[in-house]
C-alpha cells in the first residue's frame, strides 16, 4: 500500500503540532510538511505531490480560502478554523470536512476517511476503495468490496463480511456519513448495507447472502431510488 503525504497549513505552531501528532498516529501516512504560511505552502504545492491538505482557513495575509482558489491541482482539503462562518464558503470551494477547534482525534480520523474515499469528477484521481476504522486501540483497514453490511451494535458498529463479523468504535450515523454514498446505502436506523452485495429484497426486507435485514419505512423511498435505476420498484 502507498503512503500518503499531507501538508499541515496553520499560523499557529501549537495547531500545527497537534496534527501533526494526529496524522504521524495514523498507520498509512508518511510525517507531514507542516508551514505556519499560505505562501510558503503555495511554495510546496508546486514543488510536491500531496494526497491531504489540512488547512486553518483563517489566517494573516492570503487568506486560506486563496490558497484553495490557488491550487495547480485539485487535493482533498480539510479545513480547520475556529470560526464557523467559512463552512459555507469552504465548501462551495469543494472541500471535504470543516472541523471547527478543538477537535478531537476521532473526529479527525472521520475527515480523514472521507477525504481518502471522496471520488473525484472524471480526468481526476479517484478515490481509495478502502476505510480505515478503530477496533480496540488499533485501526483497521476494510476494502469496501469486501464489506456486506454494517449493523449498529449500541455506541459500536459490526463490519459483517468474508465469513467474519468485526466490531468498530463507531457509530452507524458516522459510518454512512463517511461510506461512499454510491456503494453504500442505509436501509433501516440499524442497517447500512453494500448494494452490489443484495441478493433479493421485498417491501419489507433486503437480503445480502443468506442474512435477511429489515427494510425500515423511513428508509423505503432511499431505496426505491436505487432501484429507479435499475428500472425496477418495490411490490407490496
Amino acid at each position: 500500500m502507498n503512503l500518503q503525504k499531507c501538508l499541515i497549513v496553520d499560523d499557529s505552531a501549537k495547531a500545527g503540532t497537534e496534527l501533526r501528532d494526529y496524522i504521524t498516529r495514523l498507520p498509512f501516512f508518511l510525517p507531514p510538511d507542516v508551514c505556519t504560511s499560505i505562501t510558503e505552502a503555495l511554495g510546496l504545492l508546486r514543488q510536491k505531490s500531496y494526497t491531504l491538505v489540512c488547512l486553518n482557513v483563517h489566517q494573516t495575509g492570503l487568506a486560506g480560502l486563496d490558497l484553495i482558489r490557488s491550487f495547480v491541482k485539485q487535493v482533498p482539503v480539510i479545513v480547520t478554523s475556529a470560526y464557523a462562518e467559512f463552512a459555507v464558503d469552504s465548501f462551495d470551494l469543494g472541500i471535504v470536512d470543516y472541523l471547527l477547534k478543538p477537535f478531537t482525534f476521532l473526529r479527525f480520523t472521520r475527515a480523514v476517511n472521507r477525504a481518502l474515499s471522496v471520488q473525484f469528477s472524471p480526468g481526476m484521481a479517484t478515490g481509495y476503495p478502502f476505510i480505515f476504522l478503530k477496533t480496540g486501540h488499533t485501526f483497521q483497514r476494510f476494502d469496501y468490496v469486501d464489506i456486506d453490511y454494517v449493523q449498529a451494535y449500541g455506541i459500536y458498529c459490526k463490519i459483517a463480511g468474508q465469513q467474519k463479523v468485526v466490531a468498530v468504535n463507531d457509530t452507524i450515523s458516522n459510518l454512512e456519513q463517511v461510506l461512499p454514498r454510491q456503494q453504500f446505502i442505509r436501509i433501516h436506523k440499524s442497517y447500512i448495507v453494500n448494494l452490489a452485495k443484495v441478493t433479493s429484497y421485498s417491501y419489507r426486507s433486503i437480503s445480502v447472502g443468506t442474512q435477511q435485514i429489515p427494510l425500515g419505512a423511513a428508509y423505503r423511498e432511499r431505496f426505491q431510488g436505487f432501484l429507479n435505476l435499475l428500472g425496477k420498484k418495490i411490490e407490496k
